[in-house]
């Protein structure tokens, strides 16, 4: 029973293609990994769909998808540069089981379909991949995005071959002719027998056996299947006892005790055989360690890379900061070195001094109990811009290297679930719940029910700020160094436990969490005791604000929250907040504080027990490691 084409079946099928030549794509489905249908309208005809099994069928219907589905990234990715493209040629790699469609847009595409091994499908631009369906390395080809693309090796090409060409191949080879004409000629055994029998040779007769006569009768006979199937525009299905058996487009002179089945097209015959095919034999995937291995050292290092960008944006806003903060030492050191320098004398007389850079007039010193580098050129502003620059060279790093490593992660768990036996339905199992718009800020449900935000950063404090501190709100901080702007959005029935909730949570998502102390102090203001206008004299860092008047504190709090399942607006969340705020919506949440366990390892175990994605989880928890001192409904270790 046939399970995929064969080169002659492939030269048949892209004859049937050229008169999509001139068509246009206008929709790309890829309703499952092994499956690609292409709808193509063709002037003054009706919808044509080319339809590709992945690694073994190819055929054209006027047939395509009752219900494609949602789209998948690679038929988005597909979609976004072909459709709309006009198809410039349809052609068969040599005799290779490979179709490459020409693909005219606004760039020139080559749609390649492979029908060997596990098969692919690779979009290439001017012979670059873009993408291909399932990447892969071998000895003469990368199949990857963004690498050259290449073909594999020819196979030879028996239209091309002289009898001497045919007799040095089959003269080297140590099996009989049949499997020789197979595998040598990429034949498959179907033709390999249709030939020997056309040409009255016994099968089993060894391949270096063959004198010139034979290889002439041979090269005929190849030469006269391509004519037939040049001439032939049918298709035929064999079947054996009502079960199919092939699938052809030349009557099969080793066919001719089967039951025959005449179609108008080779493609109409493929469309009408593969529904009859029994399903296949579910094979047992294959171990792929030294790929788990690759993903999982590349996850490392990527892990690493954020670890560090993440301590660099931290090193240099927080240096930033404190050059601002130290306004008056910084710009009496820097006038201190300028004159020093003037008179000719040794930098290493100011107090502090590590070393000095002349070429780019770069001092390093301790200034109180920090170590900084600051040009003396330049001005307590530029030297403390300078910082923040930094910072922001290493926060576009960092979404880069978050990017790279959540395709690694997403690599990771596909191949996962690839090589596992956990089903298919058990791994789609983490579904990201309905997206708000308070959710590009630190968030949180008050167990009064008032939405409580705060910043993330420096930009979004600012934004939350100028752009949410309305009349009626309340403004809420922690005294502590590098705390969130926290802003109640006050309702009706709003006391002050929210108010007291909001001081909670300014102190809770502070650097108190990763200093580990064990309670910090927070207050709550009105909006109108908030304000960006410094004291004459003084310095407001990015992200920063004034507070002027009485300030409501709420005392020494403890330094811990609590995630948990809480349903908003009838759709389902996963909530961090005070614990006061998760106990009252919520029956599954965990408690947790400042600890020793892995932020991000807490996350994909809390991921898992929420069924969410894990960077749902990431953008809500505090920003250091945990301990969990209690949980409710969930079994979190």
């Amino acid at each position: 029973m046939k399970e995929s084409m064969s080169s002659f079946d492939i030269s048949a099928v892209v004859r049937e293609m050229q008169p999509l030549v001139g068509g246009r794509v206008e929709k790309v489905y890829h309703p499952s990994l092994d499956q690609l249908v292409l709808s193509v309208k063709v002037p003054g005809e009706k919808k044509v769909f080319i339809h590709f099994r992945v690694g073994r069928w190819l055929f054209v219907s006027e047939s395509g998808l009752e219900s494609p589905g949602p789209p998948s990234d690679f038929a988005m990715m597909l979609r976004k540069r072909i459709v709309g493209g006009k198809i410039a040629t349809v052609k068969q790699q040599g005799f290779d089981r490979i179709v490459a469609i020409e693909i005219d847009k606004d760039v020139h595409y080559d749609l390649v379909l492979e029908l060997f091994g596990d098969g692919n499908v690779i979009l290439v631009e001017h012979g670059t991949i873009v993408q291909p369906l399932t990447s892969h390395t071998w000895k003469h080809r990368d199949v990857r995005a963004r690498k050259p693309f290449l073909f594999p090796p020819p196979v030879p090409d028996p239209m091309l071959m002289s009898n001497e060409d045919l007799l040095s191949l089959v003269w080297a080879s140590d099996t009989d002719i049949v499997r020789t004409l197979a595998t040598k000629l990429n034949m498959g055994g179907r033709y390999a027998e249709e030939v020997c029998a056309r040409t009255g040779l016994d099968k089993k007769k060894k391949a270096r056996e063959l004198d010139t006569e034979d290889a002439e009768n041979v090269l005929d006979a190849i030469r006269g299947l391509r004519d037939e199937i040049e001439r032939s525009g049918k298709g035929y299905v064999y079947h054996k006892f009502a079960v199919p058996e092939d699938v052809t487009p030349v009557k099969m002179v080793t066919y001719r005790d089967l039951e025959i089945e005449e179609h108008e097209s080779y493609s109409e015959a493929v469309e009408s055989y593969i529904p009859r095919l029994p399903p296949p034999v579910e094979k047992k995937p294959k171990e792929s360690v030294l790929e788990v291995e690759r993903l999982k050292r590349k996850l490392s290092q990527q892990e690493a890379a954020v670890i560090k960008l993440q301590e660099e944006v931290g090193r240099t806003q927080e240096l930033g900061d404190f050059l601002f903060a130290s306004y008056l030492d910084v710009a009496k050191v820097v006038a201190e070195a300028k004159e020093v320098q003037l008179e000719g004398k040794d930098l290493k007389e100011i107090p502090g001094f590590i070393s000095f850079s002349s070429k780019d007039s770069l001092l390093k010193l301790n200034l109180k109990g920090k170590e900084v580098v600051l040009d003396i050129r330049g001005t307590v502003e530029s030297n403390a811009q300078r910082y923040y620059e930094e910072a922001k060279r290493a926060r576009r790093k960092l979404d880069g290297v978050l990017i790279a490593l959540m395709e690694a992660k997403k690599a990771l768990d596909g191949h996962a679930r690839e090589h596992s036996a956990i089903p298919e339905q058990a791994a789609r199992r983490r579904i990201p719940t309905k997206k708000f718009w308070f959710e590009r800020f630190r968030w949180f449900i008050s167990s009064e029910g008032a939405i409580v935000l705060g910043g993330k950063d420096a930009r979004s404090n600012d934004l939350l700020v100028k752009k949410h501190l309305e009349a009626g709100d309340r403004y809420a901080h922690a005294d502590v160094h590098g705390a969130p702007s926290v802003v109640v959005k006050m309702r009706e029935g709003v006391t002050e436990k929210t108010l007291h909730e909001a001081c909670e949570y300014a102190v809770a998502t502070s650097k108190a969490w990763t200093s580990k102390i064990g309670s910090a102090a927070g207050y709550w203001v009105l909006p109108e005791q908030v304000s960006k206008t410094p004291q004459s004299g003084e310095y407001l860092a990015k992200g920063a604000f004034v507070i002027r008047g009485k300030r409501n504190y709420s005392g020494k709090l403890e330094i811990q929250l609590g995630v948990g399942e809480i349903e908003h607006e009838g759709h389902r969340k996963i909530m961090c907040a005070p614990v006061s705020a998760v106990k009252k919506h919520s029956r599954r949440y965990v408690v947790i504080r400042p600890g020793d366990t892995d932020k991000n390892d807490f996350a994909k175990r809390l991921a898992d027990a929420f069924e969410v994605p894990i960077e749902e989880i990431q953008s809500i928890l505090p920003p250091g490691d945990v301990t969990v001192a209690e949980q409710a409904g969930l079994s979190i270790s």
